[in-house]
Formats: C-alpha cells, structure tokens, sequence
C-alpha cells in the first residue's frame, strides 16, 4: 500500500474515533444555539486578539490576562462548549502526536537546517 492509500486511511480512523465524534457532536449542538455559538464565537475572537499581541512582541497587563481567565470560566460553563473546547483539545494533541510520529521520519532522511544545528547532536 502507497502512503497516499495509508494517510486516507489514517484520516478515516481519525473520523472514526471517538474523540472526533464527540468534537463533531458538540459542534452541531452549538451551531443549534445561536447564543452558545456567538459566546463561544467571542471568547475565540479574544483569545484570538490577545495571542496575536504575545506574537506581535507585546506584553499583556494582568487585567487583559484576567479578564481572558474569567471569560474562559464563564464559558466552560456551558457543558456544550466544555465539551467542545476538550474534545478540540484532545483531537490537537493526537494530531500533534501523529505529526511528531511523522516528522521523526523525515528527519531521517533530510540534512539539518542551516542555523539550527544537529538535532541529533543535541539530544
């Protein structure tokens, strides 16, 4: 079997598995609450807005890091939205674990980056 063949069936277990399921249940159950979609709609759109200023170099004062922890507080207590953010949580760090898998192959074969050194010579 080639990779291609391999990495469709992988993105089939993938839909196949519970995590994805639960993540695709709770979002159907948000898109049916136009309330709970738009809550959860704005606490992206903050988080959003806070990350960027972290990548852009700024510094967050502790009121926009409290006001971003309540928020999520209140957020989580809709079960629905709960529900979602950990599943979401869930399916990243299995995609992530899969991409490492991934990545450990390829290392094999490529040369190091220029500037990065040998990651090997530094494990």
């Amino acid at each position: 079997m080639n990779p291609y063949d391999r990495a469709h069936e992988l993105a089939k277990e993938i839909r196949n598995s519970e995590v994805f399921r639960r993540l695709k249940d709770a979002r159907e159950r948000i898109e049916q609450d136009p309330s709970t979609l738009h809550m959860l709609q704005d606490f992206r759109l903050r988080e959003w807005e806070l990350q960027t200023k972290i990548i852009d170099g700024q510094e967050l004062s502790q009121e926009e890091k409290d006001n971003l922890a309540r928020l999520a507080e209140i957020v989580r207590l809709n079960r629905d939205v709960s529900e979602y953010l950990e599943a979401e949580r869930q399916l990243t760090v299995m995609l992530m674990d899969i991409q490492d898998i991934l990545s450990k192959v390829v290392e094999d074969a490529l040369l190091p980056h220029p500037g990065l050194g040998d990651t090997k010579e530094n494990e």
